[in-house]
């Protein structure tokens, strides 16, 4: 019996495949699961190669775990003071897409520093005009 996961199961990797098939219940529909099991058990795997592909795994994970923790640098913080605006808050958007997690959070944070400091100085010469003029 096939699906319409077959043709996709069939081109990931054996990496890709142990990874599907040991994911958290909900992240792939009963379908793409059977035709993940399917695939993997007719490709006879020996336990080198099972191990192999695990390592792999780890690794990957590994990589996306360092990817999501890593800081925005100093040129985009005082890009975002300086300039706060939609478009770094779409910028941070991209960042999360793109799994940097951490970067996403401090470009909203170095926006919203930004932001703020400019309502607090309109709100300062606002306050100092209103003053001089009393």
């Amino acid at each position: 019996m096939t699906n319409e996961f077959d043709e996709i199961m069939a081109k990931r990797s054996d990496a890709e495949l142990i990874a599907i098939l040991n994911s958290h219940e909900g992240d792939y529909q009963p379908a793409a699961l059977e035709a993940a099991k399917r695939i993997f058990e007719g490709r006879n795997l020996s336990v080198s190669q099972v191990e192999t592909a695990k390592v792999q795994i780890a690794m990957a994970r590994e990589k996306d775990k360092t990817k999501a923790n890593e800081p925005l640098t100093i040129g985009p913080k005082i890009l975002a003071f300086i300039f706060p605006g939609l478009y770094l808050l779409a910028a941070s958007g991209l960042y999360n897409a793109d799994g940097y997690n951490r970067k996403a959070r401090e470009l909203r944070r170095w926006t919203l520093y930004g932001f703020c400091f400019y309502v607090g100085f309109v709100l300062l010469m606002f306050l100092i005009s209103a003053l001089s003029n009393s």
